[in-house]
């Protein structure tokens, strides 16, 4: 791997608290950028807590934890007013200032909310020096909701940690104790595993919905919630009204390395996204997370997904077609095997080349 001429003093920040994609894809960024050669601060972000309170604490956090310091460009995920004091005293120093747009976040809100959500992040991504983003389909909401100029912007792609995801068995002492057990019980079964941040953007409902449908035909089929979040409570009293709460687990929170060996240890990988606005604007990381262990997944047919019928299955996204395309996942002969073209781009040290040009050589040089 080449090194920068010159290395850069860079400070990532997430928005959202830790545990979220968002969070994830800021650590991932930072340790894609120090591979190359940079100094790389990466401050983690505090827990995730109800009532958006991480964020709103995260305000004097990231203030005080960052003003005694000096970068040459700050990089923070998600476009939210907490990290501006932050990223205001940094750019008065001289740095650089990145704000990295993952998701069409006030699509998952309605109403009155949706409004507010919008208004919260509207003046951010256009103030930055540079706006990035993931997926293609977020550049037209950028230039013309955020209006971004468009020499500002800049697609980042979204990248795997391959380091721990990839094919293989997996190994034992990744799984959580208690996953470990409730797996060696289910032997003679087919384990479905679904992988995600608990929490309002997680289209967990109707992948339950689904499960409970499906049982009746496939009586044998457990489910493996991978993930935990604030929303875990009430996914776990769905599953219990629906009946279906003796036939799944939920692993509570866990580590990449978790995931990737609940992900090794299944038979099958969901990743559902209902049709909506906010997921037609994805860059799924547990979609590429499952490509890249190998493993078979169904998808629903919504967004970026729509584009790799090669690699994956592909069902409606409807929780009764998504029934039907689980057993005739489970049975193909003959899996997509497109999968190993696209995991080649996913690269996270690659990802970045393309952002640390645009952040060019330190200032003051």
């Amino acid at each position: 791997m080449k090194s920068p001429s010159q290395p850069l003093r860079i400070l990532v920040l997430s928005a959202k608290g830790w545990g979220t994609g968002s969070a994830l894809r800021a650590f991932y960024l930072s340790e894609a950028l120090r591979k190359r050669g940079h100094a790389v601060t990466f401050v983690k972000p505090l827990p995730t807590l109800p009532f958006w309170l991480d964020m709103a604490l995260s305000l004097p956090f990231y203030f005080f934890t960052t003003c005694l310091s000096r970068y040459d460009a700050v990089l923070c995920v998600k476009p939210y007013p907490t990290v501006i004091p932050a990223l205001w005293l940094q750019r008065h120093k001289g740095a650089k200032v990145v704000i990295d747009v993952d998701d069409l976040d006030y699509a998952y809100s309605r109403g009155a909310f949706r409004r507010f959500h919008q208004w919260l992040q509207r003046p951010w991504p256009a103030w930055a020096d540079l706006t990035t983003y993931h997926n293609p389909h977020l550049r037209e909401p950028l230039l013309g909701d955020f209006r971004v100029p468009k020499e500002k912007l800049l697609q980042v792609p979204q990248g795997v940690d391959l380091d721990t995801f990839h094919p293989g068995p997996p190994h034992p002492e990744d799984l959580p104790t208690l996953t470990a057990e409730w797996l060696a019980y289910q032997t003679s079964c087919r384990v479905l595993c679904f992988t995600a941040h608990l929490n309002n953007a997680c289209d967990l409902s109707p992948v339950l919905s689904a499960f409970s449908l499906l049982l009746s035909r496939l009586p044998n089929t457990r489910l493996l919630v991978a993930g935990g979040g604030p929303d875990q409570d009430r996914f776990e009293h769905q599953a219990e009204r629906l009946g279906i709460n003796g036939f799944l687990h939920f692993t509570g929170p866990l580590t990449p390395r978790q995931v990737a060996a609940c992900l090794k240890a299944s038979d099958l990988a969901l990743a559902y996204y209902a049709d909506t606005p906010a997921n037609s604007h994805r860059a799924s990381m547990k979609l590429r997370e499952a490509l890249a262990c190998g493993r078979r997944v169904l998808a629903t047919c919504v967004g970026e997904a729509k584009d790799w019928k090669g690699s994956l299955f592909l069902s409606d996204p409807t929780p009764s077609a998504y029934a039907d395309a689980i057993p005739k996942a489970l049975a193909a002969k003959n899996p997509p095997q497109g999968a190993s073209r696209l995991v080649k781009k996913w690269s996270w040290t690659d990802c970045v080349t393309g952002l640390e040009k645009a952040l060019g050589r330190p200032k003051n040089i």
